[in-house]
């Protein structure tokens, strides 16, 4: 369209100017006639860099055709018009998006349909995807308080009641279930839950944003020993030792379900939610070291045990 218009303001300028009248040899044009020949040169030659404009220079040499058709009038006048028609067609030289404003508005509708029907599963990504095609059509016809408020009444994307909106949050380790008990504090009661029998892992945290991302806090670590009862052969106690740290590991995260997927640098493994609780099975996840000969005397399944805070 905009080289059609070019074309269009091509033939007007040649027929304005009688762009084959040069004057005949011998003939001598008078100052006004000259300076009339100059600004339609000046013209025409703007005329045909504005017919090869690109979108990226179009407001630049609409601007500079204007200004040269605005000084041929001034030079020669513009007795049937037509020059400032010109003018008033270039507008204000911004370049008509009209085009691509209907495209922004139909992908907009598109999404908003898809979202209208989304399912408990895919809510989250189709608010996404409408909050992006929306401000696809901010960019690119213009900001409307409609379109703001729409955004805003979008939220973050997370469905009430969603398992992912349960997800978010701190987690507190609780637990560390293993398959027998055992009296790790020596106090003559044994325990499955191994976090009752020693003064660790107190404020090991597990950090879930709402953008996929999250962190893992460690404040301590325990080193467990196990050795005989002086004069006895088969009575065993442990010494636990607990050393304070200070380390975080970040991670990103998934959940289909109740399935949470954490990889980190370590790796990537499944957790299972359950209501407030997020829980993983590490097998021989608990060993204890027999300080008589440096062997791992106790192995035994274990399973970690956060609650939500």
């Amino acid at each position: 369209m905009k080289r059609i218009f070019a074309l269009c303001c091509l033939f007007i300028l040649c027929t304005a100017f009688q762009c084959d009248d040069e004057p005949l040899e011998g003939e001598f044009l008078t100052d006004d006639a000259a300076a009339c020949l100059e600004a339609t040169n000046v013209t025409l030659d703007a005329a045909l860099a504005f017919f090869n404009t690109t979108d990226e220079n179009y407001t630049e040499i609409c601007n500079a055709y204007k200004d040269a058709l605005e000084a041929r009038i001034i030079v020669c006048g513009d007795e049937d018009g037509s020059l400032q028609q010109l003018i008033d067609e270039l507008g204000d030289c911004v370049l008509d998006n009209q085009d691509t404003c209907q495209e922004a508005v139909a992908a907009k509708n598109e999404a908003e349909t898809a979202f209208n029907n989304s399912t408990d599963v895919n809510y989250t990504a189709l608010c996404n995807a409408l909050k992006d095609a929306i401000q696809n059509v901010i960019d690119t016809c213009g900001e409307t308080q409609e379109l703001q408020d729409q955004i805003i009444g979008l939220g973050n994307c997370i469905l009430t009641g969603d398992p992912t909106n349960e997800l978010i949050g701190t987690w507190l380790l609780t637990a560390w279930i293993g398959e027998e008990p055992i009296d790790l504090n020596n106090d003559g009661t044994e325990n499955v839950n191994f976090l009752e029998e020693m003064d660790c892992y107190n404020e090991e945290t597990l950090v879930f944003n709402d953008d996929g991302t999250g962190a893992s806090v460690s404040t301590s670590f325990a080193e467990i020993e196990i050795f005989l009862e002086i004069g006895t052969t088969n009575q065993v106690d442990f010494n636990v030792t607990c050393i304070d740290e200070d380390s975080t590991t970040d991670f990103t995260w998934t959940q289909t379900d109740m399935t949470v997927t954490i990889t980190d640098v370590f790796g990537t493994n499944d957790w299972t939610l359950d209501g407030n609780t997020l829980s993983i099975l590490i097998p021989e996840g608990f060993s204890v070291i027999n300080v008589d000969d440096a062997t791992v005397n106790t192995i035994q399944d274990l399973t970690f045990v956060y609650t939500k805070q």
